[in-house]
């Protein structure tokens, strides 16, 4: 029996050995196969490169047709052999190409949300309920994590010192998901303090368009060196002509600094309740339009704001001029062409409260052509709103993309161009 036993092992040993080698005879075959694999593809590989590179070098071929007695006389044919350079020329991208991928590329990745809270402009307070704001912290990276907006507005009380909106400034940049704009108001550019601690000055008098250019890009580099990216200035009306006012914008524009003229296309004693003029198209034509159309023509302007005055001559109405499609789509858009960024006057003004909710305010401006809504009187009911609008297809997504697209166009320039002239 332990014979028998020590048989069996024997056997089992042979067994296994022979296991073993017919193994480790598979596995060398299979490295052998796929050694020749990869040796065939190597040689087609550079076959084929050789083809390409004697191809690309091949002289010029000369063919000579057969002539038939009617065709003595007349010159051979030449075929020159076109090279692979010619097959395939280089695709070169012009400004426009790359402004157009980046901006569509940062629309279609965001979120329904964030494209409408990307049309509002607010205070710093509004967005995050504090009574003052002086620095950027939690509670503003918390706001704008909850509510991508599209700008934020500064006014005189948030500037106390350089080093302290600078950083106010770059840390609400950084915090923001997307681009955003750093606004300073009509009234805070005027303010004695601000100016002081900016180190900026406003003649009283600008005789000429030099001299707009030069003091406007003399504030526009103070503000830029700050972080603000975006002025309510010139006011319409404010200089002698639109050439004035066309060389202010521009000296803004080249500081890096987006120019808003305000209020298109006439101001109106509204903060407090709402009016109105009975003043026509033919004269606003004669008038406010040609003031404004240097600034339009030169594309100096990067944003206009429609105020709230109502114009019954012109709209038929009482509506305030910003929730007015006759004014912007049909007057600034359509008249004069405008294909910036249209603002909204201040919607917590009262010729608008007195008359409108938060978020009916927000839903006419948008429909009468407005990209940016200004100061709703109550931010986060607009905000849902015009979200519910969109939601429910009254606003369609396209439209809002279309106010997107204008606006994206103003934050990207400066990269674009940077990407242009790099290529």
């Amino acid at each position: 029996m332990a014979i028998m036993n020590e048989q069996d092992l024997d056997e089992k040993k042979r067994l296994a050995r022979r296991q073993r080698r017919k193994r480790s005879q598979l596995i060398a075959f299979i490295l052998l196969v796929l050694f020749l694999v990869i040796v065939v593809s190597l040689a087609v590989f550079g076959i084929h490169k050789l083809r390409v590179y004697l191809a690309a070098n091949r002289p010029v071929e000369v063919v000579e047709t057969q002539t038939d007695p009617a065709a003595e006389g007349q010159d051979n044919i030449t075929i020159e052999t076109p090279t692979e350079s010619e097959d395939m020329p280089v695709q070169e991208y012009t400004s426009e190409d790359i402004m157009t991928e980046v901006v569509e590329g940062c629309i279609a990745e965001m979120p329904l949300e964030d494209k409408v809270a990307g049309l509002f402009i607010t205070t710093p307070e509004q967005l995050t309920g504090v009574e003052t704001a002086v620095k950027a912290g939690s509670g503003t990276k918390d706001a704008l994590a909850n509510y991508a907006v599209g700008g934020i507005v500064y006014s005189a009380k948030n500037v106390k010192s350089d080093d302290q909106i600078k950083e106010m400034l770059e840390t609400t940049a950084s915090m923001s998901k997307y681009p955003i704009f750093t606004v300073l108001s009509d009234k805070a550019v005027n303010n004695e303090t601000v100016k002081a601690t900016l180190a900026y000055e406003i003649p009283e008098e600008i005789k000429d368009d030099e001299q707009a250019g030069k003091v406007s890009s003399a504030i526009g580099s103070q503000l830029y060196k700050y972080g603000f990216n975006l002025v309510l200035s010139p006011e319409i009306g404010t200089l002698e002509d639109g050439d004035m006012a066309s060389a202010y914008a521009q000296g803004l524009k080249e500081s890096g600094v987006t120019a808003c003229s305000y209020r298109f296309p006439i101001m109106g004693e509204t903060s407090e309740a709402p009016d109105s003029n009975d003043i026509t198209k033919d004269e606003l034509v004669m008038n406010e339009y040609e003031y404004i159309k240097p600034s339009l023509n030169d594309g100096n302007l990067g944003a206009v704001q429609v105020s709230n005055i109502s114009l019954p001559q012109l709209t038929g109405d009482d509506t305030p001029a910003c929730l007015s499609s006759k004014v912007v789509e049909e007057e600034l858009r359509g008249t004069l062409g405008f294909e910036g960024i249209v603002i909204s006057a201040p919607l917590s003004e009262g010729a608008v409260t007195q008359n409108y909710m938060s978020a009916e305010a927000a839903i006419k401006a948008v429909k009468a052509g407005c990209d940016m809504l200004f100061l709703p009187e109550n931010f986060e009911e607009a905000y849902e709103g015009l979200l519910s609008e969109v939601r429910d297809g009254s606003i369609s997504e396209e439209r809002i993309n279309e106010s997107l697209r204008r606006i994206y166009r103003i934050k990207y320039a400066d990269k674009v161009n940077q990407i242009s002239q790099s290529n």
